[in-house]
C-alpha cells in the first residue's frame, strides 16, 4: 500500500480523535446541572477546579490530535512512525480508564460509548503506526538524501 495512504488513514483518525474528544468534552459538561455547578460552585465532580488549568488542558485535549494529524503528513517515516505509535499507546490507554471509570460507577450511555470509541481510535493508531510501510518495503531505499546531489542546481556549479 502507498505511504501516502497510509499517512491519510492515520491523519483522518487523529482528526476524528481530536473531534471525538470534544464531543466528550461537551457530553461532560453540558449533563443537566453540572454546568451550573460549575459556573456556581468552581466544582466538578466535587473537585474545585482551576479556570486557567481546565481552559489549558481543554485546549490541548482538543489541539493535540489536530496538531498531529498534520504532523502525520508532515514528518519523515521513522519519526512519524514513533510519534504516532506513542501519542496513540497514551490516547488509548487514556481513554480506556476512563471506560474502566465509566463502568465501574455503573454508568453504561453515551459517555461509555464515547470513551470506548476513542479508545479504538487510539488502538487503530497504534496499529497503523506498527504495519506503516517501511521505506525498504516500498522500494525508496532510506530515503536520505544523498551526500552530493547528482544534479546540481540552477545556477550553480
Amino acid at each position: 500500500m502507498e505511504p501516502l495512504v497510509w499517512k491519510l488513514r492515520v491523519s483522518m483518525l487523529w482528526i476524528f480523535l481530536g473531534a471525538g474528544q470534544l464531543a466528550a468534552i461537551l457530553a461532560g459538561v453540558l449533563v443537566p446541572d453540572v454546568l451550573d455547578e460549575l459556573i456556581a460552585t468552581g466544582e466538578l465532580e466535587g473537585i474545585t477546579v482551576d479556570t486557567n488549568v481546565w481552559s489549558l488542558v481543554m485546549i490541548v485535549f482538543t489541539l493535540v490530535p489536530l496538531a498531529m494529524a498534520f504532523l502525520t503528513l508532515a514528518l519523515r517515516d521513522p519519526v512519524n512512525r514513533y510519534a504516532n505509535a506513542i501519542l496513540g499507546v497514551l490516547i488509548a490507554v487514556g481513554w480506556a480508564f476512563d471506560v474502566v471509570e465509566h463502568l465501574a460507577g455503573g454508568e453504561i450511555g453515551g459517555g461509555v460509548v464515547i470513551c470506548a470509541t476513542m479508545a479504538i481510535a487510539g488502538l487503530l493508531i497504534v496499529w497503523h503506526a506498527w504495519k506503516w510501510p517501511r521505506p525498504a518495503e516500498q522500494g525508496l531505499g532510506d530515503r536520505r538524501p544523498a551526500a552530493k546531489p547528482e544534479h546540481p542546481a540552477a545556477g550553480t556549479a
